[in-house]
């Protein structure tokens, strides 16, 4: 008796992978953050971390698994923001001083640990001030929070 186990083979994994790999290790750990837009520019989904202990091609595999496979016939463009430092911030002034075009923002809560990331160079998003607030709206965050900045390298791929 013959069994024939059949695997879904995707062309988006694929691509990303090959891109990831001119930028990193696929060993390496780093944070990453993925952004799917449909074929007028709509974002359809967007997911990731700043910090992982997972190497970014097994993170990949659990992003794809768990979000982008779902998007995956509408999805014409990946935008992927690869960490590249991020530092926890405690002066506000010199937080708020950061231009959103070169830094993203994350906040989580010491207590509940919900957090929230906006990534730099967002559309709409002219200053700190205006980040900081769509985090805390969108994720429901408040109360004493730790704050971080963070750049990264950003990737596009077109399919």
């Amino acid at each position: 008796m013959t069994i024939v186990i059949f695997t879904q083979h995707s062309v988006m994994l694929d691509q990303i992978k090959t891109e990831l790999a001119k930028h990193c290790k696929s060993d390496e750990k780093k944070g990453i953050f993925f952004s799917l837009f449909d074929v007028n520019g709509k974002l359809l989904a967007s997911h990731g971390a700043v910090e992982t202990d997972k190497k970014i091609n097994e993170f990949t595999d659990l992003i794809y698994n768990g979000l982008l496979a779902k998007n995956e016939h509408t999805t014409k463009t990946i935008v992927i923001d690869i960490i590249q430092s991020y530092i926890q911030e405690t002066d506000i002034n010199k937080l708020l001083s950061l231009p959103t075009k070169d830094y993203g923002v994350f906040l989580i809560n010491n207590e509940t640990k919900k957090s929230g990331a906006i990534l730099p160079a967002t559309k709409g998003v002219n200053d700190i001030k205006t980040a900081l607030g769509l985090i805390k709206q969108k994720y429901g965050i408040s109360g004493n929070v730790s704050m971080y900045s963070f750049r990264t390298e950003r990737v596009t791929i077109g399919l």
